[in-house]
């Protein structure tokens, strides 16, 4: 009977360490659920990196609480003649909590691949272009897809993977009035070995400006058949009953062009005018 009591009364402490370990064990398990589900919305709040391995902290102390109170797991220190300082023999609960946290740590990052950031350049041979600041670059190398904004005629794509080194990629720019002037494949570089550009040139509508206005006289009265010349005859028209008129100019808008105005082959106005899609070219004559 006595017997039977202190094999219970061993057995019972051991059994207390069993508990203790698995509650470790569930609180690690469910906050490692937490980091699953939510981890979208903690990488928003700026808890990323190795935030995520505090869950390894309780895991640690489970397991060495399973190995030190259930398992009777220790470390031993000897010391002798030889070793004046001593030795210190790790074993059980500290080595598993070193190995459970530490390496959770440091495993990681014995493979990890560095990363770069890939800086391009907006190129045009167009005089107008002198200066990009709005629109979109889209980026594709194999499985990897990122789209960075224009900013001071550069897009920069940040964190690309190291391994997309010295590999063939493509762009597609989104610029309004303006498109590739090649194939858009563009070898992966970093900034300090090579210049990476994009070459743009604009689009055929944008070249043609589709330009309307009227004329009147000094009585504010519509001016029908009246022959418009642009350029010294780059595009020409006449107005209709009403004075209107419409015509495709073949320069950018923006443009600035001679305009002259003749009616009964006699030369009412000679000046420049600017071309515009949205602006009509209204103008009163003598």
């Amino acid at each position: 009977m006595k017997k039977e009591i202190l094999e219970n009364q061993k057995a019972n402490p051991r059994m207390i360490w069993v508990w203790i370990s698995g509650v470790g064990f569930l609180v690690s398990f469910l906050a490692a659920a937490v980091f699953i589900i939510f981890g979208k919305r903690f990488e928003d709040l700026g808890i990323i990196g190795n935030i995520y391995y505090i869950i390894l902290i309780p895991l640690g102390f489970s397991s060495a609480a399973f190995l030190a109170g259930a398992m009777k797991s220790y470390a031993s220190f000897k010391s002798n003649v030889a070793t004046p300082y001593g030795t210190l023999s790790l074993a059980g609960p500290i080595v598993i909590f070193i190995l459970v946290v530490g390496g959770g740590f440091i495993m990681p990052n014995i493979n990890k691949k560095g990363k770069f950031d890939l800086k391009m350049r907006l190129v045009c041979d167009d005089s107008l272009a002198k200066f990009f600041n709005s629109g979109s670059v889209v980026l594709y190398i194999g499985k990897y897809t990122r789209e960075e904004s224009i900013h001071n005629n550069e897009v920069i794509f940040p964190d690309i993977p190291e391994d997309y080194y010295n590999k063939k990629g493509r762009v597609v720019p989104s610029i309004q009035n303006y498109e590739l002037a090649n194939t858009g494949e563009v070898t992966i570089y970093r900034n300090e070995d090579s210049v990476n550009n994009i070459h743009v040139v604009r689009t055929k509508q944008s070249l043609s400006t589709s330009v309307r206005g009227s004329l009147i006289d000094k009585k504010m009265l519509p001016v029908k058949n009246a022959l418009l010349n642009f350029g010294s005859g780059l595009a020409t028209c006449y107005t209709n009953q009403n004075g209107d008129f419409s015509v495709d100019v073949p320069l950018p808008s923006g443009e600035s062009i001679r305009l002259k105005i003749l009616i009964n082959d006699v030369t009412k106005f000679n000046e420049d005018v600017t071309l515009s899609e949205t602006v009509p070219l209204n103008l009163k004559i003598e």
